[in-house]
């Protein structure tokens, strides 16, 4: 056996990259909590969901750390017995605390979160049936690691004997769960797009937010990634040396993640200045009041305009006024909506502006002139 072989150590590049990816993704949890809590004060389902997933992701890189110990990135030919047993047990711990566990409650922030963006009957009932069918296979994921043997200790140590079904089909129950995974990636990125499309603002604004939302693409690349070592699972004899499943399921975990939270974060840039949405918000303003009540411009309509919009966006750095209605050459159309709730992302801005009226609607033209 070659010494520079055996001496080979890729636990550096491991805990390099999987650390630094990790800790972006709680400074991102960490600005988008206090967003929501000091900012916005107003924390939601989707921010209590994504804290657990952190904290969950948290214990899978304490595993990594765990595991260096036991030889983690080096040649499995040169690791002891016992530090093998170690390793697999604390692999073992992991997959359930962060590659399951973790990548559920993702999936469930980001379902909840775009809760927010519409009252649609059928997107509502899309992303609940999205977060139960999330719970389920969530859940048959940890089974099929809990009761692949009997006695569950043989899993990491084969010594003890006891049964466990084939390694052939644990990797298809991998495989199939890493397939859930991808497919709800796919789904959180692409169930907004046709709503955020029929909001009412510039084509630019819609492509930024639909961009922003389709940073979860990138965890669906990760988890593709994963996939490809998954197959190699059963041929793959230096696991230690690269652990490559772990490592690609832990940075899709954490991609996901810091794509998940982006876009909560606007106010935090509208506070640091680096926001330019209000520019966009004023430039809609100046196009809407040309053309209220008789068409008739004024000073003084302009300016009362200007200031019942404005209070409301500057409380909040980037939320409409609360049901502020508009005549617009012969109709009411509603272009702000906040209906009792405040969200703290700019895909939410417009939310309420696909909410239908109801009953009968009364319009009534207010026409403000200067005396002469």
């Amino acid at each position: 056996m070659d010494s520079q072989w055996a001496k080979e150590s890729n636990l550096p590049r491991i805990l390099g990259i999987t650390g630094t990816i990790h800790g972006i993704a709680l400074i991102c949890v960490g600005l988008r909590v206090y967003a929501r809590m000091r900012l916005l004060r107003t924390p939601g389902p989707d921010d209590a969901a994504i804290v657990v997933a952190s904290l969950l992701a948290l214990g899978g890189y304490i595993c990594f750390i765990l595991q260096g110990y036991h030889g983690l990135g080096r040649h499995t030919k040169v690791i002891p017995k016992e530090d093998i047993l170690v390793f697999e047990k604390i692999a073992f711990c992991q997959a359930i605390i962060s590659a399951i566990g973790a990548l559920g409650m993702l999936k469930i922030s980001i379902a909840l979160f775009l809760l927010r963006l519409s009252k649609n009957r059928w997107y509502s009932r899309s992303l609940w049936a999205l977060i139960v069918f999330v719970i389920l296979y969530t859940i048959g994921a940890w089974l099929t690691f809990f009761l692949r043997c009997r006695p569950m200790a043989a899993f990491w140590n084969p010594a003890l004997g006891g049964s466990c079904y084939s390694i052939h089909l644990f990797k298809n129950f991998a495989l199939a769960n890493t397939g859930f995974n991808i497919g709800t990636d796919v789904l959180c990125a692409t169930l907004p797009i046709p709503i955020v499309w029929s909001l009412q603002m510039s084509q630019r604004t819609r492509a930024y937010i639909i961009g922003i939302l389709s940073l979860g693409y990138l965890a669906v690349a990760m988890g593709i990634t994963k996939s490809v070592f998954q197959l190699q699972l059963v041929s793959n004899r230096d696991k230690t040396f690269e652990n490559s499943i772990q490592f690609w399921g832990f940075l899709q975990l954490n991609v996901g993640v810091i794509a998940a939270t982006i876009p909560t974060l606007k106010p935090l840039l509208k506070k640091a200045g680096l926001s330019t949405s209000g520019d966009r918000y004023n430039q809609f303003d100046r196009q809407a009041q040309n053309t209220i009540g008789s068409g008739m411009k004024t000073p003084r309509s302009r300016m009362l305009y200007s200031n019942t919009m404005h209070a409301e966006t500057d409380q909040l750095g980037y939320e409409m006024s609360k049901g502020f209605n508009t005549s617009i050459r012969g109709g009411t159309t509603p272009v702000y909506s906040n209906q009792n709730e405040r969200s703290g992302s700019e895909d939410t801005i417009l939310e309420q502006v696909v909410v239908e009226p109801r009953g009968i609607k009364r319009t009534t033209e207010v026409v403000i002139g200067e005396a002469r």
